[in-house]
Order: C-alpha cells, then sequence, then structure tokens
C-alpha cells in the first residue's frame, strides 16, 4: 500500500507512462519548429518575390525619350559676284553720282560748293567748266534733271589705270535752262537734241572712278 491508499505500479507501468508523456512532448516541440521554418521560409519566399517584383518593375520603366537634336536650317550661300560684275556696279555708281554732281552745279551755274573735282577731271572737267560759264554770263541756270537709259559699261585692255567706257542715252526733256532772274524757260533751237547719244571715259583712281573724256557726237536715241 501506499500513504495514498491507491494500488501500487510496477516499474514497467511507470516507465511507460513517462516515456509516453515525454514523446508526446517531443512531438509536439518538432511540430512547432516545423510551423516556425515553414512560416519563415514563406516569409522569405514572399520578401524575395517581391523585391523582385520590385526591380523588375523599375527595370521595365521604359525610359523618357532622348530629345532630338534641333538642326540649324542651313544657310544658302549667296550667288558670287564676278570682278567684272562688281567693277561695273561700281562704274555704274560713279557714274550716276557724276550726273547728280552736274545737274546741282548747273543748278546754280557753279561747281563752287561741289564735288565736280572729285567726280570729273581732264576735259570732261574742262568742258563742265565751261558749259557753266556760258550760262553765269547769260544769266541762265538749268532747273530739272536729265533721265537716262540704256546705260552700258565696257572696259578698255592694256591702259595703265583700269579704264571704262560708258555709253548712254541722255534725255533732256525736263533739264530746262531759265532765266536766272525771271525764272521763266529761255526758248532754244528746234533743231536741238533732246535726246542724244554720249560716250564717256572713266579711270580707277585711288579714291574711286573719275569721268576723264564725255563726247557728245550729235546723235540722237
Amino acid at each position: 500500500m501506499t500513504r495514498l491508499g491507491g494500488p501500487l505500479r510496477t516499474p514497467a507501468e511507470v516507465t511507460t507512462g513517462e516515456i509516453s508523456v515525454t514523446t508526446a512532448r517531443q512531438h509536439k516541440t518538432h511540430t512547432a519548429r516545423r510551423r516556425l521554418l515553414a512560416a519563415t521560409a514563406v516569409t522569405a519566399t514572399v520578401a524575395a518575390l517581391t523585391a523582385g517584383c520590385i526591380k523588375d518593375g523599375n527595370d521595365n520603366k521604359a525610359a523618357p525619350p532622348s530629345p532630338s537634336p534641333v538642326t540649324s536650317p542651313s544657310l544658302s550661300s549667296s550667288p558670287s559676284v564676278s570682278p567684272a560684275d562688281a567693277d561695273k556696279a561700281e562704274v555704274q555708281t560713279a557714274y550716276d553720282r557724276y550726273w547728280r554732281v552736274l545737274t546741282e552745279a548747273y543748278a546754280k551755274a557753279d561747281a563752287s560748293g561741289t564735288a565736280l573735282k572729285e567726280v570729273a577731271s581732264g576735259s570732261a572737267y574742262a568742258q563742265t567748266e565751261s558749259g557753266l560759264a556760258g550760262l553765269r554770263n547769260s544769266g541762265q541756270v538749268v532747273t530739272g534733271e536729265a533721265k537716262h537709259s540704256g546705260t552700258s559699261v565696257s572696259f578698255k585692255d592694256g591702259q595703265q589705270l583700269k579704264t571704262a567706257i560708258i555709253t548712254d542715252c541722255v534725255d533732256i526733256t525736263q533739264w530746262k535752262p531759265v532765266d536766272k532772274k525771271t525764272g521763266k524757260e529761255v526758248p532754244l533751237s528746234p533743231k536741238r537734241l533732246l535726246r542724244y547719244t554720249t560716250t564717256l571715259t572713266a579711270e580707277k583712281w585711288p579714291n574711286g572712278w573719275v569721268v576723264i573724256e564725255e563726247k557728245i557726237p550729235g546723235q540722237a536715241c
């Protein structure tokens, strides 16, 4: 008998019960560990997959298109001008100025204060001064201006200086002599040519083209 008054157990029965209890506890412990490991593995897998998705998402983002290079419009080159054409343009400019100076001088019958010495020389200058002197002696001036048409420029070879030949048709219909005191138009001979050809020779001096000769052959144009 025992102090509890119950039946006595054999040592085998006591050992078997204790082993069963121990085994059950060990089984529960192992099961809990397996569950913990499985949960940890699932958590790691989910984290890895999530990281992979985020990384793939970043990698798959389309890069912003690079700006297209701006192409400047090509400037079309201006047509080249030949030396001969450039010289002709210079002569034409000088000839136009020559006539502006003549118009200014004849409007007051005096070359003073004009650029006559810059645009004319030689016989052309002397001829102009002679015509101005004749106007002063007659008490006349010339008003209006002459018109020009068919002006052509050519060049004379073999000269020490560049030499140009200018041919022109001059219309003096509106370039009229008037009495300086009364302002009345001076009657002229009906045989006077109102449109005539003229041929001038100009040389290129250091300061530009200068008319050195003018011939009026008395031919209508």
